[in-house]
C-alpha cells in the first residue's frame, strides 16, 4: 500500500437465489460469515488506475491484521514499503529504513482514513456504517457490501467502496472522487487464535 493510498483513501443471473436482507440484518449476516480469529495474515495484489495515468500501478505483498492493534501492509513488489496503520497513527517506513508518521492527534484526517481503512480490513461494518450508507447482498456462500459516505467532507475524498468475498474479504475496491481506482485482491489468507508476544512487539 502506497502513501498515497490512504488519501485516497478505500450478475442478474442468480438473482433468484440472492437473500433479500434490509441494511443492517445484511452487515449482521456478512459479518457472521468472516472468521473472527483475533489474528488474520495472508498476500495481497493492489492494482491502482490513477485518472490521469493510463497504465495500471501494480504492487504485492502481505499483510498482518491484529485485531484491536492495527495492521501491518508490506508492499514487497516493485517498491519495498511498510506501513503500520492503528487508531491513532499511520507508520511508514521505506526500503532504506526512513519512517514517516502521521498522527490523529496533529491530523485529525488520519483518524478518519485509520478509522475507515481498519473497519474495510477487519470486517467492523457497524462501525464502518456510520459514517456511510450502504447496500449489497448475499449470494450463496459469497457477498457483496457497497458504502458511499453520508458527509460531504468525506465525499470528497472518497466516493465509494466495495467489498466481496466469503468468509474472509476477498476484494476491496476504493474509488476516490478524483475518479482514482484502487482494487486490493487478497488471498492465502491464515488465521490464529492467539496473538504472540513477538506479534504485539511490531505494534510497539
Amino acid at each position: 500500500m502506497k502513501a498515497s493510498l490512504p488519501k485516497a483513501m478505500f450478475a442478474a443471473a442468480a438473482l433468484c437465489l440472492a437473500l433479500p436482507l434490509h441494511a443492517a440484518d445484511l452487515l449482521a449476516e456478512v459479518r457472521a460469515r468472516l472468521a473472527s480469529t483475533p489474528v488474520t495474515q495472508g498476500e495481497f495484489q493492489q492494482t491502482r488506475h490513477l485518472a490521469r495515468i493510463g497504465k495500471p500501478l501494480v504492487s504485492n505483498g502481505r499483510f498482518l491484521l491484529v485485531r484491536d492493534l492495527g495492521v501491518i501492509w508490506e508492499n514487497v513488489a516493485p517498491i519495498a514499503q511498510t506501513m503500520r496503520l492503528t487508531k491513532n497513527e499511520i507508520l511508514q517506513t521505506d526500503g532504506a529504513g526512513t519512517s514517516v508518521r502521521l498522527s490523529a492527534d496533529r491530523e485529525p484526517v488520519v483518524g478518519v482514513i485509520s478509522g475507515i481503512l481498519l473497519g474495510v480490513l477487519a470486517g467492523e461494518f457497524e462501525a464502518l456504517a456510520q459514517g456511510f450508507d450502504h447496500d449489497g447482498k448475499v449470494e450463496g456462500d459469497k457477498w457483496r457490501l457497497d458504502f458511499r459516505p453520508r458527509d460531504a467532507k468525506l465525499g470528497r475524498l472518497i466516493e465509494a467502496i466495495s467489498l466481496r468475498g466469503a468468509r474472509d474479504i476477498e476484494q476491496v475496491e476504493i474509488r476516490s472522487a478524483a475518479g482514482d481506482v484502487t482494487r486490493i485482491a487478497f488471498r492465502a489468507q491464515t488465521h490464529a487464535g492467539e496473538v504472540s508476544a513477538e506479534t504485539r512487539k511490531r505494534f510497539e
